[in-house]
């Protein structure tokens, strides 16, 4: 297992090549990121280097949703620009959406039915992973929850893995974001092993808060057995937003989920 954090939530009070150190220094192997354009990426990258730790992933598209077929070739040029600057900077994977994402959080509706929204997804990871592969570049496939952002299509861990398994291409992965699939569905375990073979990256955060694993409503222990019982060797991230000291947090990982985890 490769362990990432998400520098995104954590250790806000410092620019993001800072959280970088922080990063490595607990004992990370990469970071993942949001949108890239909120910070100096190539300056990011050295301080990655500099420590010993590389970028994992950040966003392939924002601005315009895969499902949405009005803007699908904006999302292509999007995610093409995105993996560019991935490509410059060693990162492996670019988080991809079915819907726009608006500043705040807000998820602009796609203009479709539902099965047009979904096959227009389809048709477009199946261009986009052919820009991946140029790239050596891995796109994730991104669920959300429908309790803080309505009207996402992919709101559940099973559609992403479905879309993934319908593009059929190493290219295109699904993510399992514990955090989100909670929210909207819950059944973690059963949709964890349902969608297995499909997964790229494991996303670790507690409900409620988005706070750490040890804190909250799910039993991480428990799922962790699961994940190693099943021989997980791809990357985890922990994209949490601490509960208290974010060192108390690291603590609460190395605990649950530890490096030298077998």
């Amino acid at each position: 297992m490769t362990r990432a954090i998400s520098i995104e939530l954590i250790w806000r009070d410092r620019p993001f090549p800072e959280r970088a150190v922080a990063a490595a220094r607990a004992g990370f192997d990469l970071v993942d990121l949001w949108d890239r354009r909120t910070s100096d990426l190539p300056e990011l990258a050295e301080a990655c280097a500099d420590n010993g730790i590389g970028i994992n992933g950040f966003f392939g598209n924002r601005d315009n949703g895969l499902a949405d077929p009005d803007g699908g070739s904006a999302a292509l040029d999007e995610i093409a620009r995105n993996l560019e600057a991935a490509h410059e900077v060693g990162a492996r994977q670019l988080h991809v959406f079915s819907n726009a994402i608006l500043p705040g959080g807000i998820v602009k509706a796609v203009p479709a039915p539902r099965v047009t929204a979904w096959g227009t997804a389809v048709e477009n990871l199946s261009k986009a992973a052919d820009m991946a592969r140029e790239a050596g570049v891995q796109l994730m496939l991104e669920h959300l929850n429908s309790v803080y952002l309505p009207g996402y299509l992919w709101s559940d861990a099973g559609a992403v893995a479905a879309v993934a398994r319908e593009v059929g291409r190493a290219e295109v992965r699904g993510v399992f974001d514990t955090y989100h699939q909670q929210l909207t569905a819950g059944r973690l375990v059963d949709t964890l092993i349902a969608g297995w073979d499909q997964w790229g990256r494991i996303d670790i955060a507690g409900v409620p808060g988005r706070c750490e694993p040890g804190k909250g409503e799910i039993d991480f222990r428990y799922l962790q057995s699961v994940i190693t019982e099943r021989g997980w060797d791809g990357p985890m991230t922990f994209e949490i937003t601490p509960s208290g000291d974010p060192d108390d947090a690291m603590t609460l990982i190395d605990d649950i989920f530890p490096k030298d985890r077998p």
